[in-house]
């Protein structure tokens, strides 16, 4: 038997293998002491140096980046296997790209998820160690359009960027008559073909949103893109081919707009761990909703993790471009070029908390914490048997700690487990706690 860490987002720009604090030391400590860790790497890795690393005109709600000795902070957790696709990685564009894949190669950190072009980043990744060969393949739904990886053909060469798992939307014959009506009354572009329409601003054919018209279809729903999808289950199967173990990390941003909470996990999502599981994964993980957690289900005797919520949660506020300062609030001061970064974060969070969110219900809330998930597998099937479900928060215990896991213990731990319970009993996952751990017997 050997255990397999695996993590959700990783956000950190300061250094925590200093850190002392005990619930923080005590959480990394779990990380430690698995025999194979994964870490789900969410930001550029730079240093600001490089002539190409600059802001792209596209971000979330910050621009976010850590410096290139993060990568030692992984590789001093005991991290063997790094997934980079998420809509961060190209924040700094090209540049900050391929930053932080020569950071990663310069440690020995296999990672997945993106590349030079389509090809190295939808190949799998290989961790050799101990307890046999472990594979990754890492890809992204959430991601701005620019930041899609390109193939390679004989007289053309790729494009750089993150390996897309694209989606389409699926709706009935009237809700269709109605999009296009509302988006043909904004001026958009709307192409009908066959059964399938396509929607983006003029003269941007590659900016597009896409929809499947479906007779009887009453709720609107997701499926992924064939074109995507066959290509990471190729990913997926050549993994199988030679790996002892396959993990399919997928990055989702987005919601069951049916049911319109941001815990719940979108239909293609689950079309995809499904095919996924199908193809040879052995462990299925899709995290990003910063709901902060969504449940666990078993598919065909494999476990997938729909959301363990994120680990590291940027502590330290970093320069911004001045997009930032201009999307969050119209206060000339603010917007100014001598406005300070206090003041733009400042502007950006009273823009938020003085908004009203439609979609989704929840919003983004991080309460009231999250998991780490162990596995406990087969040494000899390589087949995950146990998952531990370490119950976390985050640190704010000091200014340099703020972000870092700490170990949820008390009636704290216990409310992160209950949510993880309710959140995974539609699928019929049981989970028992036991001296403030959760555990899933397959």
């Amino acid at each position: 038997m050997y255990r397999l860490a695996v993590t959700g987002d990783v956000i950190m720009n300061t250094r925590v293998s200093v850190c002392r604090e005990p619930e923080v030391v005590a959480a990394l400590d779990v990380l430690r002491g698995a025999d194979v860790t994964h870490a789900r790497l969410e930001i550029p890795l730079h240093d600001f140096g490089a002539a190409d690393v600059f802001p792209a005109a596209e971000g979330a709600l910050s621009w976010m980046r850590g410096p290139t000795a993060i990568a030692d902070e992984l590789r001093a957790l005991g991290v063997d296997l790094v997934s980079t696709a998420s809509n961060h990685a190209l924040d700094y564009s090209y540049g900050g790209l391929r930053s932080t894949i020569e950071a990663l190669d310069a440690r020995g950190l296999s990672h997945a998820g993106t590349g030079a072009d389509l090809a190295t980043a939808r190949a799998p990744a290989f961790a050799d160690t101990a307890a046999g060969r472990v594979a990754l393949v890492s890809a992204t739904s959430s991601f701005p359009s620019f930041a899609r990886a390109g193939a390679a053909r004989t007289d053309a060469v790729g494009r750089p960027g993150v390996n897309p798992l694209r989606y389409l939307d699926v709706v009935g014959p009237a809700t269709a008559e109605r999009l296009c009506a509302v988006m043909g009354e904004l001026g958009l572009w709307i192409v009908r073909d066959g059964d399938e329409f396509v929607v983006h601003p003029p003269g941007l054919h590659n900016s597009i949103r896409r929809f499947r018209v479906v007779a009887g279809q009453e709720i609107s729903s997701t499926v992924c893109d064939p074109d995507d999808l066959t290509g990471n289950l190729e990913s997926l199967r050549h993994a199988a081919s030679v790996a002892d173990f396959v993990l399919a990390h997928l990055h989702v941003q987005a919601w069951d707009g049916a049911d319109g909470r941001m815990s719940s996990t979108p239909a293609f999502a689950r079309e995809y761990a499904h095919a996924a599981v199908e193809a040879g994964a052995a462990l299925v993980l899709v995290q990003g909703s910063h709901a902060p957690m969504r449940g666990i289900e078993m598919y065909q005797g494999v476990p997938v993790l729909y959301d363990p919520g994120p680990l590291f949660r940027l502590g330290r506020r970093e320069p911004q471009p001045h997009d930032f300062y201009t999307r969050w609030g119209n206060d000339p001061r603010v917007r100014s070029f001598d406005a300070g970064l206090l003041d733009a974060f400042g502007a950006r969070d009273t823009t938020i908390s003085g908004k009203t969110v439609l979609s989704p219900l929840e919003g983004n809330d991080h309460r009231p914490g999250f998991v780490l998930p162990v596995c406990e597998v087969d040494s000899a099937t390589h087949r995950v048997r146990a998952i531990d479900l370490h119950p976390m928060t985050w640190s704010r215990a000091s200014r340099a700690s703020t972000g870092f896991p700490a170990v949820a213990s008390g009636s704290s731990g216990r409310a992160v487990l209950d949510r993880m319970a309710e959140l995974s009993e539609p699928h019929g996952t049981k989970i028992t706690v036991d001296g403030g751990i959760g555990r899933m017997e397959l």
